[in-house]
């Protein structure tokens, strides 16, 4: 019985140990995404890309440079396709032989 406090104590230190380690390590994950950012937008500031009150909507697909589509846009595009598809209700599944109003 004697053994058992140290081991749990033990085992509690080295979880310890572990969250900090992974606190840290998210940490240095958080600062290189904002590196990443930062240098994004430095390099559109360089070259003129900036948003302007005339860029088109987020949603909406524009052609690239090479005239075709992006292919994330283009799956998106046919992924709200087909969930808009099934989302509406069918109004034509009932067929009769009386002319519609």
């Amino acid at each position: 019985m004697e053994l058992i406090g140290p081991f749990i104590q033990e085992l509690l230190a080295i979880t310890g140990y572990a969250m900090v380690l992974a606190g840290v390590y998210k940490l240095y994950q958080v600062a290189a995404d904002i590196r990443e950012i930062k240098d994004a937008i430095k390099s559109a500031q360089r070259t003129g890309n900036h948003f302007s009150s005339a860029a088109p909507a987020a949603g909406i697909a524009t052609l690239d440079t090479d005239g075709s589509l992006d292919s994330a846009t283009s799956y998106a595009e046919s992924l709200l396709r087909a969930v808009n598809a099934q989302s509406q209700p069918a109004h034509d599944t009932v067929e009769s032989d009386s002319p519609r109003p």
